[in-house]
C-alpha cells in the first residue's frame, strides 16, 4: 500500500509519498490549488494505481475541499483528519518539532500509514449543502442587521423626527421616501413630480401621502443636523 499525505495551503498544496516501510517514493512535490494542479498530482501518480493509494489531507479552513472533491471524484480513498491529531503526531515523533510543509506532508503520510487517527465527520452532499445556506442566511440576516442600525444612526443624525411617523422606518411607504428624499431640505421641498415618481410603487397611495405631509412639518423644525448633508445623504442611498 501507498501512503500520499498532502499539507494544504491557500494556493499551493505540497504532496508526499511513502510505502509501508516509509519509505519515500517522492518528497515535498508542490502542485497549485487549480485544475492545473490537480492534473499534475495526478501525473506524478501515473505510475501507481489508483486503488492502491491511500490519501490523507488536513481540515485546514475551507481550502481542502476544493482537493478533496477532486480526488474522491478521481476514486482515491481520501481521509481527512484535523490538523491537531497531527500536531500531536509531530510532538511525538519530530525531536526538534520543525514544522514545514515537506516534512508535514510526511507526517501526515506516516499518520495515515499507522493507522492511528481520527478522521473528520464529513456530511452527505444534501446536508453540505443545506449547511452553507444556512450559514449563507444567517451572514444575510446579520448583514441586514448591521444595515438597518446603520440607518436608524444616520436618520437619528439628520432628521431624528422621521422615526416618530412610522410604526416600521423599514415599512414600504418609508423605505420608498428615503430612497428618493434623505435630507431635511429634500422632505421640505418635493414636488408633485417627485412625489408621484417616489410612490409609483406604493401600493397604499392615500396613506402615503398622509406620511409625507406629517413628515414635512417635521422638517420645518427639525433638530437634524445641517452640515454634511450630501454625506449622510449618501449613506441613506446605499
Amino acid at each position: 500500500m501507498l501512503y500520499l499525505g498532502i499539507d494544504i495551503g491557500k494556493n499551493t498544496h505540497v504532496a508526499s509519498l511513502i510505502d509501508d516501510n516509509a519509505k519515500p517514493k517522492f518528497k515535498a512535490f508542490s502542485f497549485s490549488n487549480t485544475s492545473d494542479g490537480g492534473e499534475s498530482l495526478l501525473q506524478k501518480l501515473s505510475t501507481y494505481s489508483v486503488s492502491d493509494i491511500e490519501v490523507g489531507m488536513e481540515s485546514t479552513g475551507q481550502y481542502w475541499l476544493a482537493l478533496y472533491s477532486f480526488l474522491v471524484e478521481k476514486g482515491f480513498v481520501v481521509h481527512v483528519v484535523n490538523p491537531i491529531q497531527t500536531d500531536g503526531w509531530r510532538k511525538g515523533t519530530e525531536i526538534r518539532k520543525r514544522k514545514t510543509d515537506s516534512i508535514d506532508s510526511v507526517l501526515i503520510a506516516e499518520l495515515i500509514r499507522y493507522g492511528d487517527f481520527v478522521e473528520t465527520s464529513l456530511s452527505d452532499e444534501n446536508t453540505l449543502s443545506l449547511r452553507n445556506l444556512s450559514r449563507f442566511r444567517n451572514y444575510l440576516v446579520g448583514s441586514i442587521g448591521d444595515l438597518k442600525r446603520k440607518v436608524i444612526c444616520v436618520l437619528d443624525q439628520v432628521f431624528p423626527e422621521y422615526q416618530s411617523v412610522f410604526s416600521n422606518v423599514f415599512g414600504q411607504t418609508s423605505k420608498e421616501l428615503l430612497l428618493n428624499f434623505q435630507t431635511i431640505d429634500d422632505f421640505q421641498n418635493i414636488s408633485s413630480i417627485q412625489l408621484e415618481n417616489a410612490l409609483k410603487n406604493v401600493s397604499l397611495k392615500g396613506f402615503a401621502k398622509n406620511k409625507v405631509t406629517q413628515i414635512s412639518e417635521l422638517a420645518a423644525n427639525s433638530f437634524g443636523l445641517k452640515f454634511c448633508q450630501d454625506s449622510f445623504s449618501l449613506q441613506l442611498k446605499l
